[in-house]
């Protein structure tokens, strides 16, 4: 679907950590504990959901930032062998510092964004992904 570009792999990674922090917002009641709960009337809602949101981009962009141009370098690699141990490495290194730096109480929310990780990235370089097979 599309090319291993830099672009692309922010676009990428932006778009997994979107849907990955979307869902975790559910799971655990994370969003009703931080914004339902504490409004009392409409405006306190809507404000508490734009903290709430910025919060989490603030977030999505640190690790776009970090994870960018290691994709990058990988998704550039044209061995398949050394492309696979590069992916590998690459969601193992991505799973520990994730579980390390923002979710050091819950290690299952790593396994979640190991997985949406790795769902997104095969449909978003579906292409990619079909010569490795």
């Amino acid at each position: 679907m599309f090319k291993a570009s830099f672009l692309n792999s922010i676009c990428y990674l932006l778009l997994k950590y979107v849907v990955f922090f979307f869902i975790l917002a559910f799971i655990g009641n994370r969003f009703q504990n931080a914004v339902i709960n504490n409004a009392n009337t409409l405006s306190e809602f809507m404000k508490l959901s734009l903290g709430y949101v910025l919060y989490i981009l603030f977030f999505i962009f640190f690790l776009v930032l970090l994870f960018s141009i290691p994709l990058c370098f990988i998704l550039q690699i044209k061995s398949k062998t050394y492309f696979m141990l590069s992916m590998i490495a690459f969601f193992t290194i991505e799973y520990v510092l994730y579980t390390h730096w923002f979710s050091p109480s819950d290690k299952i929310t790593g396994i979640y964004n190991l997985i949406i990780g790795m769902l997104i990235f095969t449909i978003f370089y579906k292409r990619l992904t079909r010569k490795l097979i």
